[in-house]
């Protein structure tokens, strides 16, 4: 996973030098679609990857500082030291406040924040069965979205999701808190190619069938590949 953010790191600096004055402003109306190449999460020092993570998603700038945007991942695990199977489901549903910082030229630049209603799904199934809890949440967002080519963007976030408590008998309680960055590389006014590293956790106060339910701490990191649609 280190080699590939390292080729992604290597491609922003390539095409970077290609900075021209008349690029296209920041666009956030568009739909894409993600697969991960490289999913992982490790559970008390085990790792476990998936070949089976994605996401889809899209945004809407109905105003000049405000957008609309979701997002739905999807991944399983094979989790071989504490059971059979864990599947994660998370979802988004929010509003950014765009706030711009350099605007036309060749580097713009902006900064975005927002709050987002959160939804997750987890799944295990164990050997001795299994346990599902779906809950509702909110979400906090802070992030940056800059132009550094003619043809390239790049971006980072912090995301804070609060499940709050999803058992009343147990008081089991989630939240997270993940990073995110990104590359696009626009193919054209309609088409890009998008690169995105997630790395962060998800805390569970107390996770059944897990090995110590009193406590579980999920890392997860992931990079995918997408393709991404404009409509403007």
């Amino acid at each position: 996973m280190k080699n590939i953010a390292v080729i992604l790191a290597l491609l922003a600096i390539t095409v970077s030098v290609a900075i021209a004055d008349d690029r296209q402003p920041l666009s956030y109306t568009f739909i894409e679609g993600e697969y991960a190449i490289d999913s992982a999460i490790e559970i008390y020092g085990n790792s476990s990857d998936s070949d089976n993570a994605w996401a889809v998603g899209g945004s809407w700038q109905f105003t000049r500082r405000f957008i609309l945007w979701g997002r739905y991942n999807s991944a399983s695990y094979d989790l071989p030291n504490y059971g059979e199977h864990l599947n994660l489901k998370l979802g988004t549903l929010g509003v950014l406040f765009r706030l711009p910082i350099r605007e036309g030229g060749s580097s713009p630049l902006d900064l975005l924040v927002g709050g987002s209603f959160e939804y997750q799904n987890t799944d295990i199934l164990t050997q001795l069965g299994g346990d599902t809890f779906s809950d509702p949440g909110v979400g906090f967002e802070l992030g940056v979205k800059a132009g550094v080519a003619r043809h390239f963007d790049v971006s980072a976030f912090l995301h804070y999701n609060d499940y709050g408590v999803f058992d009343e008998g147990f008081r089991n309680y989630l939240d997270g808190i993940f990073f995110e960055l990104g590359a696009e590389l626009a193919l054209s006014r309609r088409f890009s190619l998008t690169a995105t590293y997630v790395t962060g956790e998800l805390d569970y106060l107390n996770l059944p069938g897990m090995e110590r339910p009193e406590e579980v701490e999920v890392d997860r990191d992931e990079i995918r590949l997408g393709v991404r649609f404009y409509f403007r």
